[in-house]
């Protein structure tokens, strides 16, 4: 994975899991859509099919890697997991 589709995956991991503490829900499918097209235009990445799903791919191996949302926050922030 190139160090961009990195930076997207990392763009989009913050502002998912931000918005998934402010509503308290899981994200929809229209959510990631919205939240992946949000990290493309913060990085400036304009991707392949292939790059999507590679990113997508990492977002979600994350998510599911973290036993919770604050997991998510603390590696956002740096902190030790």
């Amino acid at each position: 994975m190139i160090q961009a589709e990195k930076e997207v995956a990392e763009h989009m991991l913050a502002s998912l899991t931000t918005s998934s503490l402010q509503s308290l829900t899981r994200p929809t499918r229209e959510q990631v859509a919205h939240h992946f097209r949000l990290a493309c235009e913060k990085t400036g990445f304009v991707g392949t099919e292939e790059s999507t799903m590679r990113i997508l791919k990492l977002v979600s191996h994350e998510i599911r890697k973290a036993p919770s949302v604050l997991n998510l926050v603390n590696r956002r922030e740096g902190q030790p997991q």
